[in-house]
């Protein structure tokens, strides 16, 4: 369980809003938005040849 530093709600994970953008997933508070990690996806690798650059 995490609190959102922004309302003060207690929140189980099932609960986060969770949204993929390249290979990090960004999870946020479902009543006020605010943002609670990014994380990175580990073990995808990107098909994109300039991403290792």
């Amino acid at each position: 369980m995490t609190t959102c530093k922004g309302c003060g709600r207690d929140l189980d994970p099932d609960e986060l809003v969770r949204h993929e953008r390249g290979r990090f997933v960004v999870v946020h508070c479902p009543d006020c938005k605010r943002t609670l990690g990014r994380y990175n996806r580990h073990g995808e690798r990107s098909t994109d040849p300039k991403a290792s650059e």
